[in-house]
């Protein structure tokens, strides 16, 4: 589900994109599918991460080649007409009013870069008045260098929160109406326009909302047989998991422990019935690479002052640490850590120094090629697609700027420099996690 800004036509989920409509003219404009909503093995599954979104560098290149084409020229060389040629003009406006920088990696995403890097070429009062003095003396912005970079987050699990974003630096506001305001200042758009859209169109705002917190994740066994699941491992994987992880990832109650319930399918016995996270989403540092949460400084800076941030409730306050999210669909959204930085689940059980340095990524197309039933992620060694390691673009390299794999071991399964864990106890505990 998604809405264009204003108005428009039935969108194209495939795509990602809205068709708007105005004044007549049609164009169109990125929908939150295109960040979030993933493949996965041949389905389209809104809520999940889209893996190799490219918006960011879409937004760049539009802006580079826009603004190299009169009004005039567009509508000579495509035959547009009036309408359609005032919408070309508007959208060469607006786009003056964005910056952005493309990610280290493609599969994460810029949004809190090209917010910051937006508002810096605006007048600095509560709408953000969009300015020409600015976009040619724009204000200094650490995160023109800085990286923070992130995958997209998973819809279904914003349900279980009540602090948002990977770090929960959102502590007060409809996310919903946060991702609009994020998204409409990386379009360019005025905000006194974007206020009375806002007014206007509550009822689409809450259904969206609805939609978001609805999201359900998709299930293992909507894609393997449930004899993929060794039962008696994901049993003895609950334990291990309650014992290490369930403290801060929450509790999730399994149809298996139901009485009588070897009497079911198995299919049936691998359910989660209840989820039991956090009353109050909490915040934990566990070591890992610090450059996104230290990025909302930018944000917390910039997004406070606005009138529709005070209007909405909307309020950023920066975090140390990040959130340890609720693990429904966990086996789904690989690869792993914020920063996409662990390939799979078995990575996230191995000590840091052991961890892969670096992986290929590629589309998760082909089950049995695409996809480690083992580790539950990428593919190792000579399983890895000849295709993925001939494109440079999904090359992870951990050693870059805010790409590191450090932490979540130590104080987890790591004490006094020894496993708290044996290998077949991290088998056991992957089991367990396919079946969330």
């Amino acid at each position: 589900y998604e809405v264009p800004f204003l108005g428009g036509k039935k969108p194209d989920y495939r795509m990602g994109l809205t068709f708007i409509e105005r004044k007549g003219a049609v164009g169109f404009t990125f929908s939150c599918v295109t960040c979030h909503a993933g493949n996965l093995f041949g389905k389209r599954i809104i809520g999940l991460t889209n893996r190799f979104s490219r918006a960011n560098l879409f937004i760049l290149a539009g802006k580079k080649a826009s603004q190299k084409i009169p009004g005039a020229l567009f509508k000579y060389l495509s035959s547009a007409s009036d309408k359609e040629t005032w919408l070309f003009n508007q959208m060469k406006k607006n786009i003056r009013s964005v910056e952005d920088r493309p990610p280290v990696v493609l599969g994460l995403d810029t949004s809190l870069a090209q917010v910051a890097l937006s508002l810096a070429i605006r007048a600095d009062d509560e709408y953000a008045t969009r300015s020409e003095q600015n976009i040619l003396f724009p204000r200094k912005e650490p995160l023109a260098d800085e990286v923070a970079d992130s995958k997209p987050a998973v819809w279904w699990n914003v349900k279980y929160k009540n602090r948002f974003l990977s770090d929960g630096s959102v502590v007060s506001g409809n996310p919903i109406f946060t991702n609009f305001l994020w998204n409409e200042l990386g379009r360019g758009t005025d905000l006194i326009e974007l206020e009375s859209w806002l007014d206007s169109n509550s009822k689409t705002v809450a259904e969206l909302t609805t939609a978001v917190f609805s999201s359900e994740a998709p299930r293992y066994t909507d894609f393997f047989p449930p004899e993929k699941i060794h039962l008696d491992r994901a049993q003895a994987g609950e334990k291990v998991f309650l014992k290490n992880c369930a403290a801060c990832h929450g509790i999730y109650q399994k149809a298996w422990s139901l009485p009588n319930s070897g009497e079911s399918p198995l299919i049936k016995q691998l359910e989660t019935i209840e989820v039991r996270y956090h009353e109050t989403t909490p915040v934990m540092d566990v070591g890992t690479d610090p450059s996104r949460y230290l990025g909302m400084k930018s944000l917390e800076r910039v997004l406070n002052p606005l009138a529709l941030s005070k209007k909405h409730g909307i309020v950023v306050r920066v975090q140390k640490g990040y959130v340890p999210p609720p693990l429904v669909g966990i086996w789904a959204r690989w690869p792993y850590f914020h920063n996409n930085s662990a390939p799979s689940l078995c990575a996230v059980l191995t000590r840091y120094e052991d961890r892969p340095k670096a992986y290929f990524a590629g589309a998760a197309n082909d089950p049995d090629l695409d996809f480690d039933q083992e580790c539950n992620g990428y593919p190792r060694g000579d399983r890895v697609p000849k295709e993925w390691k001939q494109n440079r673009e999904v090359f992870y390299d951990t050693s870059r700027k805010g790409m590191s794999n450090r932490g979540h071991d130590v104080g987890i399964y790591i004490k006094d420099g020894k496993e708290l864990l044996s290998p077949e106890e991290k088998k056991s505990l992957i089991e367990f996690l396919k079946t969330l």
